[in-house]
C-alpha cells in the first residue's frame, strides 16, 4: 500500500484495490478500459487513478457519447483523437453503419497514433437514466436484472476486439501493431451510491469521502469472441461488478485487499475551473453564435439565470465541511 494518508482538506482520495500491479505491469501494452457509469464525475475520476499507472495513461483514446462534440470539450477531444460513438437505435443497418465508421476511426487514428488504452463506458450513458429499460430489457429476455449497473452494451466493445484483436483463423493480419492484448475491468464506487457531478467534485475541494476503485485484468486470449459468447461474458462481468457494488455500499470497501491510495489536491482544479470557465462561455458564444442570436437576449438571459441558480443550490453545499462516513478499510 502506499503511505500516504490524505490529512490534506484540499485533496481528493482514491482508494484502488483488485489487479493494481499487474496492471502497473501492462501499462507499455494496448488495453480495452471498461467502466462504470455514474456521473460526468467518472472521468476526471479515471483520468487521476490512471495517471499513476505508468506511460500508456498519457495515450489513451476516449469513447463518448456523440452529444459531446459540439461542445468546447468535443472540439478539444476531436483534435486529440477520441471518438464519438451515437447511441443504438434506427435500423440495423444504421447501426452498421455507425459501427463501420468506428472501425475506420480505430485504423485511422488508434493505429496510426501512439494511442495504447481505449477507454469505453459500455452501459451507454449515466446509471439513474438507463437502469429502467437496462431492467425491462433484461426481464424481457431473461438476463440478471441489476441494480447497481446496467446491462452492457455490446457493439462498440466488440467493434474494437474484432478489428484490434482479430480472432483466431481472421482474415486481418495477425501481427497487427496495436493490438489488444488486456481487457480491464474498472469500477468506481462512491460512497453511500451518490455520485456528484464532475463541476460539484471540484468544488466540493477535497470535502468528498474518498472514492473507491477496484480492477480487474483478464487476457484478450481468454475471452470467446462469438457473439453469444462474448456477450454472456460481459453480462457475467457486470453481474460482478453489480455484487462487488452491492457488498461497498454495505460495507464501504470492497474487501481487505487495499493495494493503493491516490491523492490530489484539488486546489489546482478548482483554480483552473474558475479560470477556464469564462473562457469555455466565450467560445461557446462565439462559435454558436448564429444560434443563439435566434433566441434573442431575453432568452438567453432567462436560461443562464436559470443555471446561476441550479448551480448556487447544487455547489455551495459542497465549501462546507461534511461529516466523513466511517472507514471500514484497512
Amino acid at each position: 500500500m502506499v503511505e500516504n494518508q490524505g490529512k490534506d482538506l484540499c485533496s481528493l482520495i482514491l482508494k484502488e484495490s483488485g489487479d493494481i500491479l499487474k496492471l502497473k505491469a501492462i501499462s507499455n501494452d494496448e488495453a480495452l478500459l471498461l467502466c462504470n457509469h455514474q456521473s460526468t464525475s467518472d472521468i476526471p475520476i479515471a483520468m487521476l487513478s490512471l495517471y499513476t499507472k505508468g506511460e500508456a495513461a498519457g495515450h489513451v483514446m476516449w469513447i463518448m457519447d456523440h452529444v459531446f462534440r459540439l461542445t468546447h470539450f468535443g472540439w478539444i477531444s476531436q483534435c486529440h483523437g477520441d471518438y464519438f460513438l451515437k447511441k443504438p437505435g434506427g435500423t440495423k443497418t444504421e447501426r452498421n453503419n455507425n459501427l463501420l465508421k468506428f472501425k475506420k476511426h480505430l485504423r485511422r487514428t488508434y493505429l496510426k497514433t501512439r494511442k495504447k488504452w481505449i477507454f469505453l463506458f459500455p452501459e451507454g450513458g449515466f446509471l439513474s437514466t438507463l437502469k429502467s429499460s437496462s431492467q425491462r430489457y433484461a426481464r424481457k429476455h431473461g438476463f440478471p436484472v441489476l441494480e447497481n449497473v446496467c446491462l452492457p452494451r455490446l457493439g462498440a466493445a466488440s467493434a474494437v476486439l474484432d478489428e484490434l484483436a482479430p480472432k483466431e483463423g481472421s482474415s486481418k493480419i495477425q501481427d497487427l501493431s496495436g493490438k489488444i492484448k488486456w481487457i480491464v475491468d474498472m469500477t468506481i464506487a462512491y460512497p453511500g451510491g451518490e455520485a456528484p457531478n464532475g463541476v460539484a467534485l471540484v468544488f466540493s475541494m477535497g470535502r468528498c469521502p474518498p472514492i473507491h476503485i477496484h480492477y480487474r485484468v483478464f487476457e484478450v486470449e481468454t475471452v470467446p469472441r462469438d457473439e453469444e459468447s462474448f456477450r454472456d461474458w460481459m453480462y457475467n462481468r457486470y453481474a460482478e461488478k453489480d455484487n462487488m457494488l452491492e457488498r461497498f455500499y454495505k460495507s464501504g470497501c470492497f474487501g481487505n485487499n487495499l493495494t493503493e491510495i491516490v491523492e490530489s489536491d484539488m486546489t489546482g482544479a478548482f483554480l483552473s475551473l474558475l479560470f477556464f470557465a469564462p473562457w469555455a462561455l466565450c467560445f461557446g458564444a462565439y462559435v454558436y453564435y448564429p444560434l443563439l442570436s435566434i433566441l434573442g437576449v431575453q432568452w438567453i438571459s432567462f436560461l443562464v439565470l436559470l443555471y446561476i441558480i441550479y448551480a448556487f443550490f447544487n455547489f455551495v453545499p459542497y465549501f462546507w465541511p461534511t461529516k466523513q462516513p466511517e472507514n471500514k478499510c484497512s
